[in-house]
Order: C-alpha cells, then sequence, then structure tokens
C-alpha cells in the first residue's frame, strides 16, 4: 500500500522518515507535550542562535548582505524576522524609558520656574494627569462664579473665603514651586486659555471648553472648517487628555514608517547604481540590514544613557554616525571607488533625509486619523 505525506499529500518513497517534498517527518500526527516542548526549544533557540552570531556582523557595513547572495544563506535568520526581532526590543526599551519619565513627572502636574523679578517666567506642565487637574481648575473656579447663585444665607465672606482657601490648598499640592497666593491666582489666570497648533493656523479656545466639550462640539463652537485643523483639534485635544497614549500609538506603527522609508531608499540605491543591473532585493536587503544593525546599536544606547554611561550629546552623535557607516556599506557591497561612491551616498543621504522626514509626518498624520 502506498504511503502518502500526511503533510502535503506527496507520495512516499518506500521506508523514507521525511517527506522529499515538504520535509516533515512521516509520523503518525499524535504528538507528546514532551515532543511539543523539545520542538519550541529548538526553533527559540536555533533562531537564538543565529541572531547572536549574526548581530555582531550587521556592525561591519555591508557583510551581512554581501554573505547572503554569495550563498551563505542558511547561516542567518530570514531578513525580515531579523528586523522584527530588533525592532521589538527596540521599541521594548524605548517604551520602558519612556514609561519610566511618566512616571518620574507624574508628582506634579505643573511646574513654575520665576525670572529674577520673581515674576512667573515658564508655566511647564508634567504628566498624564494635567487634564484632571485642569478639570479641578474650572470646577473650582465654577464654584466662584456661581457664588452669587448662592442662597442669600449662603452668601457670606465665609463661604468666599472658603473657596479661596481650597484653590490655595490645591496649588500648594498640585504646583511645584508655588509660593504664594498671587502666583496661584497668576496660574489660574495662565490656564483659562490654551493655544492649539493647528496645520494651517493656531487658535486660543478657553480651557473651560476643552473641559467641557468634545472635540466635535469644540470645531462647531470655534467654527473650524478646514479638514486638517478638524484632525488637530480632535487630536490635539484627545491629546490634552491622554497625552501618552498618542505617543504609543505612533510607536505602534513606526514599524510601518520604517518599512516603508526602506523600501523607498533600496529603489533610491537601483536608480543609483542601474548600470549593475541588481535585483531590487539586493538593495533592499542593504538597506534593511543597514537599519537592523542601527537599531541595534540605538537600543544598546538608549541602555547604556538609563544606566548614565553615556548622555545625551553621545546618542546623538551615535545615531548622526550611523550615516557615515551607510557610506561604507555602499562602498563595499557595489565596490565603486571612494569619490564615486561619496557622490552617490551624498544624493541617498539628502533624500534619506527629506524622505524620513515626509513619512514621519505621513505617519503622524495617520496616527491622527485613526486613533
Amino acid at each position: 500500500m502506498k504511503k502518502y505525506c500526511p503533510n502535503c499529500y506527496y507520495p512516499l518513497q518506500g521506508k523514507s522518515k521525511f517527506c522529499a517534498k515538504c520535509g516533515q517527518k512521516t509520523e503518525s500526527g499524535k504528538v507528546t507535550m514532551g515532543d511539543l516542548l523539545r520542538r519550541l526549544w529548538k526553533s527559540t533557540f536555533h533562531l537564538e542562535s543565529k541572531f547572536f552570531r549574526t548581530s555582531w556582523q550587521l556592525f561591519v557595513p555591508g557583510l551581512v548582505t554581501s554573505e547572503f547572495f554569495r550563498g551563505k544563506q542558511a547561516r542567518y535568520p530570514h531578513p525580515m524576522r531579523l528586523f522584527a526581532v530588533t525592532m521589538f526590543f527596540f521599541l521594548f526599551v524605548l517604551n520602558f524609558l519612556m514609561k519610566e519619565k511618566e512616571e518620574q513627572r507624574s508628582g506634579g502636574a505643573i511646574r513654575i520656574t520665576t525670572n529674577d523679578n520673581g515674576k512667573i517666567d515658564t508655566l511647564a506642565f508634567n504628566g498624564d494627569n494635567f487634564f484632571n487637574q485642569l478639570q479641578h481648575y474650572n470646577e473650582l473656579d465654577e464654584f466662584r462664579e456661581d457664588y452669587d447663585d448662592l442662597p442669600e444665607g449662603w452668601r457670606t465672606e465665609e463661604a468666599r473665603l472658603a473657596f479661596d482657601s481650597l484653590l490655595s490648598a490645591y496649588a500648594h499640592r498640585n504646583i511645584i514651586g508655588y509660593e504664594n497666593k498671587a502666583k496661584a491666582d497668576t496660574v489660574r489666570r495662565m490656564l483659562d486659555t490654551l493655544d492649539l497648533n493647528l496645520i494651517t493656523r493656531q487658535i486660543r479656545i478657553a480651557s473651560a471648553d476643552a473641559v467641557r466639550y468634545s472635540p466635535e462640539q469644540i470645531i462647531q463652537r470655534y467654527k473650524i472648517s478646514n479638514w486638517f485643523d478638524k484632525i488637530a483639534v480632535k487630536q490635539g485635544i484627545k491629546s490634552l487628555k491622554r497625552p501618552s497614549e498618542l505617543v504609543h500609538a505612533y510607536l505602534g506603527s513606526l514599524t510601518w514608517t520604517l518599512l516603508a522609508l526602506i523600501a523607498v531608499m533600496a529603489g533610491m540605491l537601483r536608480l543609483l547604481y542601474w548600470k549593475q543591473q541588481r535585483f531590487y532585493v539586493e538593495h533592499f536587503l542593504l538597506v534593511l540590514h543597514f537599519h537592523t544593525g542601527a537599531l541595534l546599536v540605538l537600543t544598546a544606547s538608549f541602555i547604556a544613557l538609563r544606566f548614565k554611561i553615556i548622555n545625551d550629546n553621545a546618542v546623538n552623535l551615535i545615531a548622526l554616525s550611523s550615516l557615515i557607516a551607510m557610506y561604507f556599506a555602499m562602498y563595499h557591497y557595489y565596490g565603486q571607488g571612494w569619490l564615486m561612491t561619496f557622490f552617490k551616498w551624498l544624493v541617498y543621504t539628502i533624500i534619506y533625509m527629506v524622505m524620513f522626514v515626509l513619512l514621519f509626518i505621513l505617519g503622524i498624520l495617520l496616527v491622527f486619523a485613526i486613533y
């Protein structure tokens, strides 16, 4: 009786233990828990061993791509899988550091700095709880405005002083740098209005409106007709209420932004090296491997920054130096002279900067549209 592979139904030859087409072992299909765990262990650590063997080679510009197209492909993880794993670790570290900063800022909603004359110089808002603080401010102001509507027997000077004392106590508890009632009154006046930077203009709205009304109601109330401005208002109010969610939403789309950038820049390399008659996939993998290595370096830099091994300036310098690494990747992979490579690298870098900004803005707009 002829036997067939249970996976792909390809005819099995004799007593062969593996399918000649798909490579699956010819077994009944019954799998024990031990078999399942062994497969998981093997597949996981097989990927990890390849990842660690490959990661250091990514720091040599153009090496992994050159080796890959020389036929040495089995020794490396799939390029897209390698990028995905690296991107996962990068976003994980970035999210962790951002949450840590948010927790550090959550101690006070408002920070005041004064100039030499003792006047308020800047007013900065910290933490996700700012909108809640703004609500409390407006509630207290509403109480003061409604004072005249209270029954005559309640409209006493003691009641007025109680409201003032409540606002002052609130300022003491939530404003870093608060010293006296005059400063609290100044802060309250500064919080009366909020400036929203729209796509085509800037508008000033009452903070009470931001608290009381939905974004759609604000759009109608302030007669905003431009489509882009409407999106900006909606996202501005949402980010005011939940600022960290907007940032995390964009970080979630960063992978697709980078992949779009890689695809575009691979097309740019194909134009620059069209005489070499290379396939598009070669240029794509060169740019993909470059970004994978750059993400590894940035991830390590952020970790070093977290433990104060390096400072912000060092991180910025490392990020800029990655552009120079691309020059060496182009020089080694395409094999042209130093001067010709420099000219093409310069064109590539200028286009890269422009496309990065454009795709970054497009990514933000897409997040704004769907967030």
